[in-house]
């Protein structure tokens, strides 16, 4: 029996009004709700309050800090005998706002109680000063008052999961930052850290009285943020008003604003019709899980920068049926009397528009014939949106975790070390869920994966445009994400992409000025690929990662030209200098080496290059101890390096990227699927 049904005094409940901070926590207990997201907010958020609330202090101002909406729970907090019960709301919105001032108001006691009583009572303020802080620990920390049997901690804020458990931690002061496993946990940690810096500097510019009324006035200021306060009995309430305050966009990512706006359809659309599928909490459940997995794609390396709305825009390009997203175009071009390529760059006013057709029945044109009502298209779109988001984290972290196909691995690994994934991510994503559901088998989703590969290298070193094709590869993703596509549609699909988007790709290659007209990434790529090639053919060791590669981390690999590209130290004729000028940038006299041996080279002859053995000195950096077989191979087979034999490497690397690249698996996979022997 609860608090309320036993007659045990309560403390009177929040009403829809104006309160100060004080007044919101003085014998009210909160907690953030699992279906929210975790704590976000960075250092820009961290130094706006800070500045907000050092003028108020400064200047005895008021501050409006926004709307609160909290959800009352039905069972109060119980309390020692003969003090009212607290009551108990869940946050709804404010849970970033309320957690940073928990963790400022923490900083400041934790400043006051490591100074010495001296100077704690410097010119006279430190009494007023100490009971100030005792009273924000109790009101806004912790208050003892609580019954621990009712409730796991005194805390007067709880946060979900991990997070509760760094919030803990911070308020007694036993941080440990290497048990720290995600994002949010790390954020909390540092937004504490950046109040402790900040009290710091300002206790460094201060005298100690200064500083210790400079406490007071923050505490003051803090406690009395001004705060519109709504109160819910449940869900359904907190989403119309949540829509009605938040669709204006304040502070909001997409998938908040779609989160509340599909709450709010589904609250409308209970009311119409009881027995309808989903739920609001249904729909909570859903996100609550997508912040989860947001968490953990934080997490990776691979997909570490990929935003939440970007997912979701991924998601939209796969998955809205094209008669939604053209007719919305239609609409907004109208409207705006401006063409718009593409919805995905206004998806989430597409989304909008389609559920409210769906729900108002406003264009029977366009769904008469459509599958699902608002109800079932509410719950089919979470539950694939959710989808999507682990999607990309089983992506972003294979391999990591448990059994993995190297295989597959190996085809990410490649696709990822090429950088090209804005024009692809809708289609890797689209055919993962087909491969998720069944739909598709491993060796299928294999092919596609090193399809998606050769797309990426084969289209766009011939073009210099990095958008070219990624309407068409849009397209295919959504023909997947909507229709029933089996694996030999996708496959030859993919395949007529890259033939009606590719430019001369062996033109390209033996282009004589490769060096400047093709990315130095892709170059890196292609002589990788043609190393791993060679190293197999000649049965030699291991070699380093494609990542590494791509990107030359650590200096690790760089391009030599093997006739150097200085001719100061050649000793050519007019007619040779000529010759060099025309072919010193082809395919066929680049190489790779390492930084240290790079910059040691420079630009010697290449018998010098070849070897150095003649040297005074003993050094072994030369083409002939390369750490790469391609470079050794070069040095053995040529004593010297000129036109023809450029012409002669060129022709090999060109015969070996249109096999590697080939749009024949046949041809293709023997020389794809080689990798080194030994995962990084």
């Amino acid at each position: 029996m609860d608090a309320t049904s036993s007659g045990e005094n309560i403390i009177e409940e929040l009403g829809n009004t104006d309160y100060t901070l004080d007044e919101l926590f003085d014998e009210n207990v909160f907690h953030v709700p699992r279906y929210q997201r975790f704590y976000s907010w960075e250092r820009s958020e961290w130094a706006d309050l800070w500045n907000d609330l050092s003028n108020m202090a400064k200047n005895n101002r008021e501050h409006y800090m926004g709307t609160v909406i909290c959800k009352e729970e039905p069972t109060p907090i119980l309390t020692e005998e003969g003090t009212n019960q607290y009551r108990n709301y869940a946050i709804v919105d404010g849970q970033q706002r309320f957690t940073t001032l928990i963790i400022l108001i923490k900083a400041i006691a934790s400043v006051y109680t490591t100074m010495s009583s001296e100077e704690a009572s410097e010119e006279g303020g430190g009494n007023h000063t100490e009971e100030s802080v005792e009273l924000s620990r109790k009101r806004f920390l912790r208050d003892w008052k609580i019954r621990l049997a009712n409730r796991e901690s005194r805390c007067k804020l709880r946060l979900q999961d991990d997070d509760n458990d760094t919030l803990e931690a911070i308020l007694e002061e036993d941080i440990d930052e290497t048990a720290t496993e995600t994002p949010s946990q790390d954020r909390l940690i540092q937004a504490y850290r950046f109040y402790r810096e900040e009290l710091k500097e300002r206790q460094e510019e201060l005298s100690h009285g200064q500083f210790i009324s400079h406490l007071d006035e923050l505490l003051s200021a803090i406690r009395s943020l001004n705060f519109i306060v709504y109160t819910v009995d449940n869900s359904e309430q907190a989403t119309l008003i949540f829509e009605s305050i938040n669709d204006r966009g304040i502070g909001l990512s997409n998938l908040d604003k779609t989160k509340s706006f599909l709450m709010h359809k589904v609250y409308l659309t209970q009311g119409e019709n009881p027995h309808s599928g989903v739920s609001v909490n249904g729909v909570q459940k859903r996100f609550g899980r997508i912040y989860r997995w947001m968490q953990d794609i934080i997490e990776t390396d691979r997909v570490s920068d990929i935003g939440e709305d970007q997912i979701q825009r991924y998601h939209y390009i796969s998955t809205i049926n094209k008669t939604v997203n053209s007719s919305y175009l239609r609409q907004e071009t109208n409207r705006r009397n401006k063409t718009l390529r593409s919805g995905a760059t206004v998806y989430l006013g597409a989304l909008k528009w389609h559920f409210t057709n769906l729900h108002e029945e406003n264009d029977l044109s366009i769904y008469d014939s459509y599958p699902r009502d608002c109800p079932d298209e509410i719950d089919s779109y979470t539950k694939s949106l959710r989808d999507y988001y682990s999607h990309m984290e089983t992506i972003g972290s294979y391999r990591q975790d448990g059994e993995y196909n190297p295989d597959i691995d190996w085809e990410l690994r490649k696709i990822f070390a090429l950088d090209r994934l804005g024009n692809f991510y809708p289609i890797l994503l689209a055919v993962w869920d087909e491969y998720d559901s069944g739909s598709i088998s491993e060796d299928e989703l294999y092919e596609m994966l090193q399809l998606i590969e050769v797309a990426s290298f084969r289209i766009y070193t011939t073009v210099s445009r990095s958008d070219t094709g990624r309407n068409r590869f849009y397209s295919v993703a959504n023909d997947i994400g909507t229709g029933e596509k089996d694996a030999t549609w996708i496959i030859e699909e993919l395949k007529d992409c890259i033939r009606s988007k590719e430019n001369d790709f062996e033109g390209t290659l033996r282009n004589q000025n490769a060096y400047n007209s093709l990315r130095y990434k892709d170059l890196r790529y292609l002589l990788y690929s043609y190393e791993l090639y060679r190293r197999d053919e000649a049965k030699g060791g291991d070699v380093s990662s494609i990542e590494k590669a791509a990107d030359n981390a650590g200096n690790e690999y760089t391009l030599d030209h093997i006739w150097p590209n200085d001719t100061q130290k050649l000793e050519l004729s007019e007619e040779e200098e000529e010759v060099h000028e025309e072919v010193k940038h082809s395919l066929g006299n680049l190489t790779l080496t390492t930084g240290p041996r790079n910059s040691g080279w420079k630009n010697l002859p290449y018998p010098k290059k070849r070897s150095r053995m003649d040297d005074d000195e003993e050094n072994d950096s030369d083409y002939l101890n390369s750490d790469f077989t391609i470079t050794r191979e070069i040095a053995r087979e040529n004593k010297e390096w000129g036109e023809d034999q450029i012409a002669g490497q060129l022709d090999d690397i060109v015969d070996f990227a249109k096999r590697r690249w080939s749009l024949e698996t046949a041809e293709r996979q023997p020389l794809s699927e080689i990798r080194p022997a030994t995962p990084d």
